[in-house]
């Protein structure tokens, strides 16, 4: 343990030889240097002083009373701000270095970056697909008028055809016993028969109906083989073209305006689908 004390000592007696001799001043650790050499680095001229003797000095002393004194300069007035106006001044006005600063770090500062997130397109108005119908030849002349006010291609009239129906017909009877008559006569000959179910054509007998005309005539040239008499080709139903509106891509007041169309004839606009 004392052998340990001794060299402790030995090494502590040692590292201070060395700070104050100067020999750890390149790390850093040195004593401060009592000569101060910079006073001397300082001096201007040192060669130019001369010790003047007791007559010497009274002689410079009193040729420098007799040299002719410079005025003194005129006063210059310093106006002192007052304490609160000096403060906001200091507050408001940054001084340069404080200036500096900011612009340097404003500097650093880098660009704002631009939003990774596109922003969203406005959602476009939603449109639909509405259909309307039928409508005979009459009302699609009406309603031409109204859809040339709308832009070119927004709508579109479909046209389609409904077959005619022909009837071979015997009739029209005064009462329903003669009619009941001629029906057994036909049921005798082998005819088919059947109610002419048109309000026009009552009492009276269908003896077939036929989507065509050549058809219907062909029919009474059989029964009339059979001996069948007074019977005649009529129209049941003649053949009728309907239109459909159709209005592909339709906003909300499009459709408004065109459902209160009065050539609408209280048709619904309908989905397509």
């Amino acid at each position: 343990m004392i052998r340990f004390a001794i060299v402790l000592l030995l090494l502590a007696n040692a590292g201070y030889y060395a700070f104050s001799q100067g020999m750890l001043r390149s790390l850093g650790w040195a004593p401060d240097n009592p000569s101060e050499p910079e006073r001397v680095q300082q001096q201007v001229k040192p060669e130019a002083l001369r010790i003047l003797s007791a007559q010497e000095a009274k002689e410079a002393q009193q040729q420098a009373r007799t040299m002719p004194t410079e005025p003194a300069p005129a006063p210059v007035a310093v106006t002192t701000p007052e304490p609160a106006a000096a403060a906001e001044a200091s507050a408001g006005t940054p001084t340069q270095t404080e200036a500096d600063q900011v612009a340097a770090k404003s500097a650093e500062k880098p660009a704002d970056k631009p939003s990774d997130k596109p922003e969203k397109p406005e959602k476009p108005e939603k449109k639909e697909c509405l259909v309307a119908g039928s409508f005979d030849a009459k009302q699609v002349e009406a309603l031409r008028l109204q859809l040339a006010k709308l832009p070119e291609g927004s709508w579109r009239l479909d046209s389609s055809t409904s077959a005619g129906r022909w009837m071979v017909y015997v009739g029209k009877f005064n009462s329903q016993e003669a009619l009941d008559t001629r029906r057994d006569e036909l049921r005798a000959l082998d005819v088919s028969t059947d109610r002419a179910r048109i309000a026009s054509l009552e009492p009276g007998i269908s003896l077939g109906r036929f989507s065509s005309e050549e058809a219907a005539e062909r029919h009474l040239a059989t029964v009339g083989k059979k001996g069948v008499s007074g019977a005649k080709v009529v129209v049941e139903r003649p053949e009728t073209v309907s239109y459909n509106l159709r209005l592909p891509k339709l906003d909300a007041a499009t459709k408004k305006r065109v459902q209160s169309w009065h050539v609408m004839d209280g048709k619904e606009l309908r989905s397509c689908s």
